[in-house]
């Protein structure tokens, strides 16, 4: 267990794989992440990220953004505001899904966009919370969020449970509960609290490739705290992600841990450039 700090995402993620690098088979549970300015990024964290980036991109791993656009449709938000969160992304997935073999591809964010209520009708989970968020902000933490249905009609064996607080459960026990591995999603459960005008957000991963995913993962949550943040008129606070079990990832063989050591220490490397300049 061991509880990282620090100001920016890329921060956060090069101290937390440094972290991993030094520990037994380059793992741990319940490792803390803890951002407090998860939005703007200094150079040098820009740096950072665009290294990463370059690293996944030339290993054949999945790019940073795509994983980020997996939580959170940035690029549909600035091109069209809310309503094409809303609408245009969840009909353009519905589309994609219809043709591909593997519907879980993108399915963070349509799980936060789409689910079945009680009575089998569909509703947006993300658009309830915003409107409690805008129509009750004076209020920390004392919403109630149904879990509803899947979406492809499997009903939940936990129909009568609700979640305390601004909360959105990614993990759908009637779709989720039978692989051991592959489908199962890595993201659990998301948080969100208000905070004397700030949004906080604290996710909870199941299981958490430090290399491969968990910059993508900083990057897309910190999206999806702006969306929230700025559609309310409200600020943007800490976030935090609880890794339940962390792996520093070698990409099934993509990369070894001696290229992730050489990722780290240019990370490093630039931050330190940046402290003495």
């Amino acid at each position: 267990m061991e509880l990282i700090r620090g100001t920016s995402t890329p921060e956060v993620w090069l101290a937390a794989c440094e972290y991993l690098a030094k520990q037994q088979n380059h793992e741990d549970f319940d490792v803390i992440l803890h951002v407090t300015d998860p939005s703007p990024l200094s150079e040098a964290d820009a740096m950072v990220l665009s290294g990463v980036e370059d690293f996944l991109v030339k290993h054949g791993g999945a790019s940073v953004y795509t994983v980020a656009e997996t939580i959170f449709p940035l690029q549909d938000y600035l091109r069209g505001g809310k309503k094409a969160v809303f609408e245009t992304y969840p009909e353009r997935m519905a589309k994609i899904h219809a043709v591909r073999k593997d519907r879980q591809w993108g399915n963070y964010a349509m799980r936060i966009l789409r689910q079945k209520d009680r009575d089998g009708t569909i509703y947006n989970p993300l658009k309830d919370l915003l409107k409690k968020i805008q129509d009750h902000g004076e209020y920390k933490a004392t919403f109630e969020l149904g879990r509803g249905h899947a979406v492809d009609g499997v009903e939940t064996e936990q129909d009568d449970l609700e979640m305390a607080g601004d909360d959105i459960a990614i993990y759908d026990g009637a779709a989720d509960r039978r692989p051991m591995y592959g489908h199962l999603p890595c993201l659990m459960h998301l948080s969100v609290k208000l905070d004397h005008g700030k949004v906080r957000i604290n996710a909870t991963y199941r299981s958490h490739y430090y290399v491969q995913r968990l910059l993508g993962n900083l990057l897309g949550l910190a999206r999806l705290q702006y969306f929230l943040a700025h559609e309310a008129g409200l600020d943007i606070g800490p976030l935090t992600i609880n890794s339940t079990y962390a792996k520093l990832d070698t990409g099934e063989g993509k990369w070894s841990m001696r290229d992730i050591k050489a990722l780290l220490a240019e990370g490093r490397q630039l931050y330190a450039v940046k402290e003495t300049a």
